[in-house]
């Protein structure tokens, strides 16, 4: 019966330390989750790119966002399963736990305001970078403008909700990977049409700024590619604003005198490079051409598109459409 007695009282003082231990546990969570008192409002934290999550946390730490980096750690590796964390600018505006920093840290949730940025159909590298240096004055448009020049044709023109430390590299990426999955489902029919993709989206980018309706840019790469098959020069102005930023009412004659593979007036063949950004209307018109008997068109002053099949038919158009 002692022994019994003995055993109980044994087990009683264990379960009691056990429990005791648990609070104690469960009261330092607790304390080292939540903000530390001396939290400051409105501070802006960097976490460089390819920071290690220990520098991460020390300096979350060091600068009173969290309290404990050891327990930042510990969130951070239980939500992601690794280590690794989102760069960026991140803004403390209020006080938040140690578990809703690390859900922040691992999902780049910033809480920085966005700016809006739409980028046109048809625009250049260096028009997008313009705009997006219009809603981001601080962004390194001329970097931008370097870094995108390889992938002219492959950034894609859509609206972009852009952090205010985005990176000339962070912005290329999303819009190019924006290219990859939006062209995606166009993948099989322009290896159908037998033109290798780099062809299609130069043709594609010179159709983007030759007409806006579908069933005239169908037209038009029709025309286009026959030019191309006959040896034709394409004989189209587009070129220029990539070449020189003149639209066709600038373009003077010493203009179209310049000695450039983008004077398609002077070289026979496809551009070397795309010269705009198209969007998937131009892309898909580039692949579904129309197959007419013209060869020749002009956009007239009455805002339509006057197509001929042969040169005299087309002087004519020129002298009733847009001549004086």
């Amino acid at each position: 019966m002692n022994l019994l007695r003995s055993w109980r009282d044994n087990l009683r003082t264990i379960m009691i330390s056990i429990s005791i231990l648990i609070c104690c546990f469960v009261l330092s969570v607790i304390y080292f989750s939540i903000a530390p008192p001396d939290f400051q409002s409105g501070q802006v934290v960097h976490i460089k790119k390819g920071m290690y999550m220990s520098q991460a946390a020390d300096l979350l730490a060091s600068d009173n966002i969290v309290k404990s980096a050891f327990f930042l750690k510990i969130y951070v590796m239980m939500l992601s399963g690794h280590r690794q964390v989102q760069a960026g600018e991140y803004l403390f505006d209020s006080p938040q736990s140690a578990l809703g920093v690390a859900y922040r840290l691992v999902y780049g949730i910033q809480g920085l305001p966005q700016a809006k940025v739409t980028l046109q159909e048809g625009m250049t590298s260096a028009d997008m970078a313009a705009a997006i240096k219009k809603a981001i004055p601080q962004f390194d448009a001329q970097t931008f403008i370097a870094l995108a020049k390889p992938l002219e044709g492959q950034l894609f023109p859509d609206t972009y909700f852009l952090y205010p430390d985005s990176t000339p590299q962070d912005v290329i990426d999303l819009l190019h990977a924006n290219f990859t999955e939006k062209t995606k489902p166009l993948l099989l029919a322009i290896q159908a049409f037998g033109k290798p993709a780099s062809e299609v989206i130069t043709m594609a980018s010179i159709v983007e700024k030759e007409a806006t309706s579908t069933a005239d840019r169908r037209i038009i790469a029709g025309i286009l590619w026959k030019r191309l098959a006959i040896g034709m020069p394409l004989q189209v102005d587009p070129p220029f604003y990539y070449l020189l930023h003149k639209d066709s009412s600038q373009l003077t004659m010493s203009d179209l005198a310049i000695d450039s593979p983008y004077n398609l007036y002077k070289h026979t063949g496809l551009p070397p490079t795309p010269i705009d950004n198209p969007g998937l209307n131009a892309i898909e018109a580039t692949i579904d051409p129309v197959q007419t008997g013209y060869l020749y068109y002009l956009s007239g002053r009455d805002g339509q598109m006057h197509y001929a099949s042969t040169l005299a038919a087309h002087l004519a158009n020129k002298t009733k459409y847009l001549d004086p």
